[in-house]
């Protein structure tokens, strides 16, 4: 019965776990996808940065400042550099050494000094830092500035360990660390961010990993995620699920901590780097190549030796990974171009068949879209000119008989002078043969809108032609607009326009010879759209 029981808990154990790394799953894929777009966001979180630090380096410039402001000023610059730039953050921090040992202020010198070894230590200068931190007399120091004395020996002998890892040296930097580990958290305030960054690690020591855990998430709800210290407590929560086992969790809090260092410029981390490795471990090789470099990006900013190190042992593995994995996925890349380089080939042949039956299809259609347009614009043709003709014909006739009784009432009357003096005349024949020529001009305008226009693209500019005012067409344009209507005899638009045919002669050789299409000029005339094609972009040229 307790052998079944027991079987029971492990299943229903089982499932438990399996339910928790399903769900765990998604929203870890969603915070990995959340880091990529923060880490390719992070020129603008570093710009909104330095326009912080140049409001504040402009106080500097303010005039009366006092010894006292400008120690001030300087901190605060300190402390924008001190997880940014580590150069930076010692030429403040050095100025306020030199400002504090001026004033004799020994609080101030003790400070700022502490705040160089911090910064010596995080950039690996860990010789210099230890003669820094040995020069302060522990004696003199107040409580708070006591705190900073002993976190800075835990800091030093921390990154020394780490920087020692697999070394037999290692565990003797862990047992100077945990001595003053000891020491904050006998002179720390209770619940205090201090306390809990100290406190944890102690607890892991201790293998009291859920007490530790209760701890953490108990204190991280009171810190902003986008800030240096949310990145620190979630980097510490994954190394305390790093103890336990958990590695989904771990690489949830990793990539929390690794997003707020971005949002915080912070430079000086080793989340990135951490979250590279494991994801390297799981086969992620082109997201943990990425993230290690931008790790060592970072370290090289910051000047942080240690972080360096560690980007460089890891990223030569990495990348002859990711350089192996390129060559497979190269290698199978060259068998797909060759199969798909037989399938283009048969697909070409299919394609240049195609392409000859739709040409064959085309040229049918365009013969058979000439066809109709020609149809078409013979129809338009004869109904303007027929309608013309008639309306024409039927002007004559009231004309002539206009004309017929005012000959026959200057017969009447007895004024046979006046009666052959208008016999004689051709102005009435000059007058119709104009409103004729007129109206031929509208007809054909209506039928040819552009005809102008497209007849004058065929000559030289100097050469062109272009009706006065009140004028439709010249001789010249009226002569190749009878040829565009398909009268190209000469004789006939000699009849037509009553003029000789070697005038007509002369005007097409002429025109010919100017043109731009001297081998080509009338077939390109012939080709002028009509109404019903000239906005459809034909071209003559």
């Amino acid at each position: 019965m307790k052998g079944s029981m027991k079987r029971y808990f492990l299943f229903f154990y089982f499932l438990l776990l399996t339910a928790i790394s399903t769900v765990a799953r998604p929203m870890v894929d969603s915070l990995l996808i959340q880091l990529d777009n923060t880490i390719a966001s992070r020129s603008i979180y570093e710009a909104a940065k330095i326009k912080r630090i140049n409001i504040i380096k402009d106080k500097l410039h303010k005039p009366h400042l006092s010894i006292e402001q400008r120690y001030q000023i300087n901190d605060l610059l300190f402390h924008e550099y001190e997880s940014y730039v580590c150069d930076s953050a010692r030429r403040y921090v050095d100025a306020n050494i030199k400002i504090a040992s001026g004033l004799g202020r020994r609080e101030w010198l003790t400070e700022a000094l502490l705040k160089k070894a911090h910064i010596l230590a995080t950039s690996g200068l860990y010789v210099e830092a230890m003669k820094l931190l040995e020069s302060i007399d522990k004696e003199h120091l107040e409580k708070e500035t006591l705190v900073d004395y002993y976190i800075a020996f835990e800091n030093l002998y921390l990154y020394q360990a780490e920087y020692a890892k697999g070394d037999e040296y290692m565990q003797t930097y862990l047992k100077a660390m945990n001595l003053y580990r000891d020491s904050v958290l006998s002179v720390v305030p209770d619940r205090s961010y201090q306390y809990i960054i100290t406190k944890v690690p102690a607890l892991v020591e201790q293998q009291k990993l859920n007490e530790a855990e209760h701890l953490l998430l108990s204190y991280l709800p009171q810190v902003s995620t986008d800030t240096r210290n949310y990145a620190v407590l979630t980097s510490i929560l994954a190394f305390v699920y790093e103890c336990s086992g958990r590695t989904e969790a771990r690489k949830e809090y990793l990539i929390k901590s690794a997003i707020s260092d971005v949002k915080a410029v912070v430079k000086e981390n080793n989340s990135l780097r951490a979250l590279s490795e494991l994801l390297y471990q799981e086969g992620q090789i082109e997201r943990a190549d990425h993230y290690v470099k931008v790790s060592m990006e970072d370290a090289n900013v910051y000047n942080a030796r240690l972080r360096n190190v560690q980007a460089s042992k890891m990223l030569p593995i990495i990348d002859k990974v990711y350089q192996s994995e390129k060559e497979y996925q190269q290698q199978v890349l060259r068998w797909m171009l060759g199969i798909i380089s037989i399938l283009s080939f048969f697909l070409l042949l299919a394609i240049v068949y195609v392409i000859v039956q739709m040409k064959k299809l085309a040229r049918a259609n365009e013969k058979q879209r000439q066809t109709n347009h020609s149809l078409t614009e013979a129809n338009c043709i004869k109904e303007e000119y027929i309608g013309r003709f008639l309306s024409l014909c039927s002007a004559y006739i009231d004309k002539l008989e206009v004309y017929r009784r005012m000959l026959n009432k200057k017969a009447s009357s007895g004024k046979t002078e006046e009666l052959f003096r208008t016999l004689k005349s051709t102005q009435f024949v000059d007058d119709e043969l104009k409103e004729f020529y007129h109206s031929f001009d509208t007809s054909f305008l209506n039928i040819f809108p552009d005809f102008v226009e497209s007849f004058n693209s065929l000559l030289p500019e100097k050469e062109q032609i272009h009706p006065k005012q009140g004028e439709k067409l010249t001789t010249e344009l009226r002569i190749f607009a009878l040829i565009r209507l398909g009268i190209t005899d000469s004789s006939k638009i000699a009849d037509f326009l009553r003029y000789s045919i070697t005038t007509i002669y002369t005007y097409r050789s002429k025109l010919r010879n100017k043109s731009l299409y001297k081998d080509s000029f009338e077939e390109r005339v012939m080709k002028i759209a009509s109404f019903d094609n000239a906005g459809s972009g034909h071209q003559i040229h």
